[in-house]
């Protein structure tokens, strides 16, 4: 008897004779060639691109007066006490404009972020017209506060605050008072009041 031929796998059809026998197909992959490119990745898929949509922020109109009003009425407050302390306590006349520029700025500040609150916003100048109107009101009370004090502090007197307030009225007073400084204080005040609040647009997200 001769010896059975024993089966040679051809390139075409040994697979389908090792499937005839029942044997299972080796899974393999296919090795890159020396001359082949092996297909580019992207770093992320392209969905992760459109995950993250900017919500467009509509711009506020109108600005919200009563709260730039307290805020900047708040700033006003501070920078009288200041003043006053420093007209009649300190007697520093040039550190006046010092306190006139930074407080220019507070109050312009309080306004617009009262106002706006960082949101974006379209143009409104009423801000700049309450921005100037609270630097002159910060002005004349600054002028106010220090008459008061000068009067509380008045020495060698010994009548009452309300008999020095009678007896020295606060025109009487201001008259001698006033020189080019407090005009220049009263520019600062006003002027960066102003163009403070009027000012810092926040940007349109785009």
């Amino acid at each position: 008897m001769s010896d059975p031929i024993p089966d040679v796998a051809a390139p075409d059809g040994g697979g389908t004779q090792a499937a005839e026998r029942g044997g299972a197909l080796p899974a393999r992959a296919p090795s890159p060639g020396p001359g082949d490119e092996r297909p580019r990745r992207l770093a992320r898929p392209p969905g992760e691109r459109y995950q993250r949509v900017s919500r467009v922020v509509a711009p506020m109109e109108h600005p919200r007066l009563g709260r730039a009003l307290l805020l900047g009425l708040a700033a006003v407050s501070a920078i009288v006490v200041v003043s006053a302390l420093l007209r009649d306590i300190l007697d520093l006349s040039f550190g006046l404009l010092v306190v006139a520029g930074a407080g220019g700025w507070l109050i312009g500040a309080g306004v617009r972020q009262g106002a706006w609150a960082g949101r974006p916003h379209l143009s409104s100048r009423i801000l700049g017209l309450v921005g100037l109107g609270l630097g002159a009101l910060c002005w004349l009370l600054g002028l106010l506060a220090a008459w008061l004090l000068s009067m509380a502090i008045l020495p060698g007197s010994s009548r009452s605050l309300p008999d020095r307030l009678a007896a020295t009225p606060f025109m009487d007073w201001l008259s001698p008072q006033l020189d080019p400084l407090d005009f220049v204080q009263l520019i600062l005040l006003v002027g960066v009041a102003w163009y403070v609040a009027r000012s810092g647009a926040v940007p349109m997200p785009r």
